[in-house]
């Protein structure tokens, strides 16, 4: 009778599985806190892990490392939700035998078991899987993102003066990422968040948004809303966590007296902080209702003058040499700007 540990933090869900795999020929144990669990794969012997990746202190990956130094013998299989398939990609360079997504299949569940605790047990099916998953999860993230942007696009509509700003923030944040030799990942997270970060605007009037002329204390206290506004829209899509945060912050500045939450210095994520930066740029070169485009020149000083005040100085100099040396870069009203 083969034996497997059952991990999970939740009871309800270790018992459902003990049930089901105790009628189906396996002695079973169960932890619902995976310190225990590593207690008990410390001191016997079991055939199969079955566990949830989502723990707190000790994840299942966790645990799947373990296993590997303490019990390489015993199989692994991974409790999944949909919303953490980025961790298969680990769990397969840690030798996971395969994963199973809530809510949970049974039988499925049954036949993984059944398959991994066999003497001959064919090789792990979970690479495949992953690839699948993963594509799929790719896919489903750029429908959420085509579906997001659609919103942002139709937000921007609504001000003749700011069509194409984001695409244009866009263009100039993966540059400066780029620029500063961020991670591929991260440049990735700071496009999304670029392409996004306006998307609380959909909270603003149309009489703030296109108003000629300053705006009133109260008008103001709309505008500073819309980095929450659009945070709390990204975090309802699970995919979107990371970009959520970089969006919130995306007005803060470098001394702390940006908004919503005063956030000084490095406080504000480097994504962020990046963006505050493109947003400038695109907002100095471009004409508004507030005012005429400044020329290239001015908007290097500007960026210069407020490095250390609203701007990241790091940043602030990194995107000064970017202009300077990438001028045919630079996206200017038609007819160009003056240098």
């Amino acid at each position: 009778m083969p034996s497997v540990l059952i991990v999970d933090d939740e009871p309800s869900i270790c018992a459902l599985i003990r049930e089901e795999l105790a009628e189906g020929g396996f002695s079973c144990f169960t932890a619902t806190e995976p310190e225990q669990a590593q207690n008990l794969l410390g001191s016997q012997h079991f055939d199969l892990l079955i566990t949830d990746i989502a723990m707190p202190r000790i994840s299942g990956l966790d645990l799947l490392a373990y296993v590997n130094r303490q019990a390489p013998g015993c199989r692994v299989i991974l409790i999944t939700g949909v919303s953490t398939r980025a961790y298969v990609a680990q769990a397969i360079m840690l030798g996971a035998y395969d994963y199973i997504e809530k809510p949970l299949s049974m039988d499925g569940l049954l036949d993984i078991a059944l398959r991994a605790t066999k003497e001959e047990a064919e090789n792990s099916r979970l690479p495949q899987r992953a690839a699948v998953a993963m594509e799929l999860s790719s896919q489903a993230k750029q429908a959420a993102l085509d579906s997001v942007r659609a919103l942002a696009v139709a937000i921007e509509a609504r001000d003749p003066y700011t069509r194409q700003h984001s695409e244009q923030v866009t263009h100039y944040a993966v540059h400066l990422a780029k620029a500063m030799s961020l991670p591929d990942e991260t440049v990735e997270r700071i496009r999304v968040a670029a392409l996004l970060h306006d998307i609380g605007k959909i909270g603003v009037p149309d009489s703030i948004l296109t108003k000629i002329g300053p705006l009133t204390a109260e008008e103001f206290r709309y505008i500073q809303r819309h980095p929450v506004i659009g945070a709390e829209i990204l975090t309802n899509i699970t995919m979107f966590g990371e970009e959520a945060t970089l969006v919130r912050y995306h007005h803060e500045n470098w001394n702390g007296d940006g908004y919503p939450e005063g956030l000084a210095g490095e406080a504000a994520p480097v994504g962020s902080r990046i963006i505050r930066v493109a947003d400038s740029m695109d907002a100095m070169l471009m004409d508004r209702t507030y005012k005429r485009r400044y020329p290239v020149e001015r908007v290097l000083l500007e960026l210069e003058r407020c490095a250390g005040k609203q701007f990241d100085p790091k940043i602030a100099i990194a995107a000064v040499q970017w202009c300077r040396t990438n001028l045919d870069k630079l996206i200017l009203p038609r007819g160009g700007a003056d240098t």
